[in-house]
């Protein structure tokens, strides 16, 4: 074996540990509790104005950040994986905050006032908050 193929059989064995190493810890991360974090105290209706009118600045502000969402329950469903998502009011008739809950929050209905806290993943018509947790 020539000297040029052991270098480069060298760096391909480098590459692939170097690469099983970054899988294995991004594999075993544990999961992010927000829970633990502090949230971004808010209203439903403005960070729904915050990203209807400059997502950009939104994007800047709030993206994969703990938010702390109060607003009034206009909806309540099930998504395919069995998770509650209930949806707060904004000043759009048709759309607002998306929020998944990680766990079953317990009884919620229609019209109450709640504060949920959860990651903002971005905006979609709906602002969308994952990953969340019923604060009051």
């Amino acid at each position: 074996m020539t000297a040029r193929k052991k270098a480069f059989l060298i760096i391909i064995i480098l590459i692939a540990g170097v690469g099983s190493i970054y899988a294995y810890y991004v594999w075993n991360e544990p999961a992010r509790d927000v829970s633990k974090e502090k949230g971004i105290h808010i209203t439903a209706a403005a960070i729904f104005d915050s990203f209807s009118n400059n997502e950009q600045s939104a994007n800047a502000l709030y993206l994969n950040k703990a938010v702390e969402v109060t607003g009034i329950v206009t909806n309540i469903k099930k998504n395919q994986a069995g998770e509650t998502v209930v949806y707060l009011q904004s000043n759009d008739p048709v759309f607002g905050v998306n929020c998944t809950f990680k766990q079953d929050p317990g009884a919620i209905q229609k019209g109450n006032t709640i504060t949920f806290k959860g990651i903002c993943t971005g905006y979609l018509s709906d602002v969308i908050l994952n990953e969340g947790i019923l604060v009051k």
